[in-house]
């Protein structure tokens, strides 16, 4: 019986039944299904008219395979990344069909295989499908026994059917336009508007996932060489400008007083704000842009505001002040931008995709991650050795009880558990639902039609485009018409498929079974995955906050780097963020404190936020070069974000640095030294930030 600690969460079953409900819509993608469909159809085609059957599915499964990787890829296709999948998808057939002829072998070669595919979780999510569909090569393609020649033949098979599709993939996915892109970029100026309209407590991973999004468009090797991709680039970088003075000006209307911060006039230059990039996501969306206004809306509702330099007597409402002017000029030249940006799209020339080599930084940081995973105290760590004794423990099971087509069981497994409980719920649900539903269906439409060769490469077609367009805007829909698709190409050589539906749909629910109970015999613990992703933030936020002080000190940092650091600073902002939000799910006796890490996302937020309004201020001239008391407390500051990522990592650190003190010798310093209000006040916002974090940190380890 399960223990009440480790029984599922009420939020899991809802999450997880809404997960089957949820259908996204505007997610459905017909052109690309059937841009990714089509290679496999013609591979299976093609290898009925040449080849045996076992043969041409064999072929075909690699190029579907390939296909699903393109799609969690999306919308890039790294060919380095298809190819080592096809590699890895042969010689999983090969030695599956070598090897089933002797069970034990079988059984034991599963062991090194699952083990090192669950490592892959580590290094993202494309390799982590890469490694599952290896599991499902050597079960599913290594069904039947057969020799050197004939286990060579199978893995060649493969290997033409991956390539296969990645070749077409390369031609067909060539675009004719920047259609898609302008698309992204679209969303990315709508999410930022939102964001300039939306509350100053609201968070900005968001807007920063769609602009990620919009940056991953836009790099696509295939568009190499594009002056209008240049454009469009370009207006990228200017828009995370904007949504960082934003972020900026979040932190700023929090710390303003009340009557302040409801002036009408505050709120109608952020309206102004939103309406000039609702105005520009629409000059994308259209590929037109409107004549140019009488006049500056945002500068006309900054009006009333008046210069930061009259507002000296209330230093956050000038350096709010200053916010909205430094944006009012960052949207003429955004304006500006995207006009030649769409006009630039015309004169577009195209040229054939470009291999992206792997640099050798690449795979350094690739292996250092794995040997990291290795530790059973990582998530990959675990989920790897789960992985390895559940897949093989199926296996043999399946074996022992002589069960028909038995492969299902720990093909269910390998498919099904995952590295969280979260996921593992609502993806186990929906898998199983899924399988259920393609199941049945298979089983009607084989029964109905008894379709041969000919109306089998038809249904195959029909059933990948399906698949293909429902993916990404609903996983449980996309397992159904893959499950009706693999039932399909089976029936080639099955004498039962109908049987083989009804089969897999209980195998599916016993494989199922097992990768819960794995996962809740020894669950990941969610509390180190929580103080992993909450040091790793504290070291970013150091580094960014060291190299923004450099720059007020005049003693480094530049924009790139800064640029740099503040990037990595939100993505592992955006990590814990991810990560206590898991762990609210996990089981009760592994997560980490829900309210503690709650209310260190909120004064990271403040820290992030301070140091952005620190950086922008010293690019604006607020410098404070040979200020001793000012490199005290950047040394300070420096050691108190050290010890908080020690701290929350587990560690006994030192006692924290006494930093109003050296905030109060700094300020003195400053003032001294005829340095700007605005500083100081960013100044006092990271001590008392700082501090906040350092008692919630200390609280949370007793």
């Amino acid at each position: 019986m399960t223990s009440p600690a480790l029984a599922p969460p009420r939020r899991s079953w809802r999450a997880a039944a809404r997960e089957v409900l949820r259908v996204e819509r505007h997610q459905f993608s017909p052109v690309t299904g059937a841009i990714t469909a089509l290679p496999v159809a013609g591979i299976l085609a093609l290898g009925l008219a040449t080849s045996p059957v076992g043969l041409a599915i064999a072929a075909a499964v690699g190029a579907e395979l390939i296909g699903i990787v393109s799609l969690t890829a999306s919308p890039r296709l790294s060919v380095p990344l298809a190819l080592a999948d096809a590699a890895a998808l042969a010689l999983s057939a090969f030695v599956g069909t070598l090897s089933v002829g002797t069970p034990w072998v079988h059984v034991a070669l599963l062991v090194p295989l699952c083990y090192g595919a669950g490592l892959l979780v580590a290094l993202g999510q494309t390799p982590a499908a890469i490694g599952t569909q290896s599991i499902i090569a050597y079960l599913l393609l290594g069904q039947f026994a057969g020799s050197w020649v004939a286990a060579a033949q199978v893995g060649l098979a493969v290997v033409v059917g991956a390539v296969g599709q990645v070749l077409a993939l390369l031609v067909l996915r060539l675009p004719p336009s920047l259609r898609y892109q302008r698309h992204r970029l679209v969303n990315a100026v709508t999410a930022v508007a939102e964001l300039a309209r939306g509350p100053a407590g609201g968070s900005a991973i968001p807007a920063l996932r769609v602009l990620d999004e919009a940056e991953d468009a836009l790099s696509s090797p295939a568009l190499f060489g594009r002056s209008d991709v240049r454009d469009l680039r370009a207006t990228l970088e200017q828009l995370k400008r904007v949504r960082l003075e934003l972020t900026a000006l979040a932190g700023l209307r929090l710390r303003l007083e009340a009557p302040q911060a409801a002036r009408p006039e505050l709120a109608a230059a952020r309206r102004a704000v939103a309406d000039e990039l609702d105005v520009i996501a629409a000059t994308l969306r259209s590929g037109s842009a409107p004549p140019p206004p009488a006049h500056d809306p945002v500068a006309v509702a900054l009006a009333p505001l008046g210069r930061p330099e009259e507002l000296l007597g209330d230093v956050v409402m000038g350096q709010y002040v200053a916010h909205l002017h430094s944006l009012a000029g960052q949207l003429r030249a955004l304006r500006l931008g995207v006009t030649e940006a769409v006009s630039g799209e015309r004169r577009a020339w195209h040229v054939s995709p470009t291999w992206r080599r792997a640099e050798p930084s690449d795979a350094r940081t690739a292996a250092a991650v794995l040997r990291d995973g290795l530790s059973l105290h990582t998530s990959a760590g675990r989920h790897a050795l789960r992985l390895a004794v559940a897949v093989p423990l199926a296996t043999a099971i399946a074996l022992g009880f002589h069960l028909t087509r038995g492969y299902w069981v720990p093909f269910a497994v390998a498919v099904v558990l995952r590295a969280d409980y979260a996921t593992l719920w609502r993806r186990g649900t929906g898998r199983v639902a899924g399988t259920a539903l393609g199941a049945a269906g298979a089983a009607l439409l084989i029964g109905a039609l008894r379709p041969d060769l000919g109306t089998d490469v038809l249904l195959v077609s029909l059933l990948a485009w399906a698949a293909f367009t429902t993916w990404t805007a609903s996983f449980p829909l996309g397992v159904t018409f893959i499950t009706a698709l693999v039932l399909v190409l089976l029936s080639t050589s099955l004498p039962d498929p109908s049987r083989t539906a009804l089969d897999r749909l209980v195998d599916v629910a016993l494989g199922g079974a097992i990768a819960v109970a794995s996962y809740l015999v020894w669950p990941t613990s969610a509390e180190a995955g929580v103080r992993a992703s909450l040091s790793g933030l504290f070291t970013a936020l150091e580094t960014y906050l060291a190299g923004s002080l450099r720059l007020v000190a005049g003693t480094g940092g530049t924009p790139e780097s800064l640029a740099s650091a503040s990037r990595a600073a939100r993505v592992a902002w955006g990590r814990a963020e991810a990560a206590v939000g898991r762990s609210v799910e996990e089981p009760s006796s592994t997560r980490f404190a829900p309210a503690s890490g709650r209310a260190l996302l909120a004064v990271t937020l403040r820290i992030l936020r301070a140091t952005h309004e620190l950086r922008l201020g010293a690019e604006r001239g607020e410098t404070a070069p040979a200020c001793p008391g000012l490199e005290a407390l950047a040394g300070g500051l420096d050691a108190a974000l050290a010890r908080l990522a020690a701290r929350v990592a587990g560690q006994s650190p030192p006692p924290a640095p006494a930093l109003r003190a050296l905030y109060d010798e700094a300020a003195a310093n400053l003032t001294a030294r005829g340095g700007s209000a605005g500083l100081t006040s960013h100044l006092d916002e990271l001590v008392d930030a700082v501090n906040a974090a350092t008692r919630i940190a200390d609280e949370a380890a007793t």
